[in-house]
């Protein structure tokens, strides 16, 4: 990403996270990068082209958290447990998410829902990369599935509230699921 792009997102993400998606116009987000409206708008023609590349760049942003929690673990096991509790800390605790998910979730739910595929394809495909099977992209979706359902829908039976309940959720429910 070059560093106009990056003045775009970073604008994007400080207009969205202070005053919502809904209350976000392009020139908000162009003013607070210090750009003209032409600029951000030859970047992206659309807000849902600016959102979506947000996403995807905190997704991007997210892997490479991930995979420092759970590249230097030895065994699979454990990084499927942990991965689960670092990603549900993670979105929990992701300042844009969070504001989108608890203040106006029906801006922010059909990007993680319906328009997701862009999303999970990423996701998947890394986390397919950590499995090395045959089945190992099946595996990565279930799990990345799974997952979101639990962050989009907290009320559950399921303790989640800590890393150390995640953990052992996913030891119980996800490992038995690797190939």
């Amino acid at each position: 990403m070059d560093e106009t792009a990056d003045r775009i997102l970073d604008a994007a993400f400080a207009r969205i996270v202070e005053h919502g998606l809904r209350r976000t116009t392009m020139d908000d987000v162009a003013r607070a990068a210090g750009l003209s409206r032409v600029t951000v708008y030859r970047r992206y023609s659309r807000k849902g082209d600016l959102i979506q590349a947000l996403i995807m760049r905190e997704l991007h942003r997210f892997l490479k958290e991930f995979e420092a929690a759970v590249g230097p673990l030895p065994t699979l096991a454990d990084q499927v447990a942990e991965g689960f509790a670092v990603t549900l800390r993670g979105v929990r605790g992701h300042a844009l998410l969070g504001r989108l998910l608890a203040g106006e979730p029906e801006t922010i739910l059909p990007h993680l829902t319906l328009e997701a595929g862009p999303y999970l394809r990423v996701a998947r495909e890394h986390l397919a990369g950590h499995l090395r099977s045959p089945e190992s992209e099946a595996v990565a979706e279930v799990f990345i599935r799974v997952t979101l359902s639990f962050l989009l829908t907290p009320d559950s039976v399921v303790p989640l509230s800590s890393d150390e309940e995640a953990r052992a959720f996913a030891a119980r429910h996800l490992v038995p699921l690797l190939p």
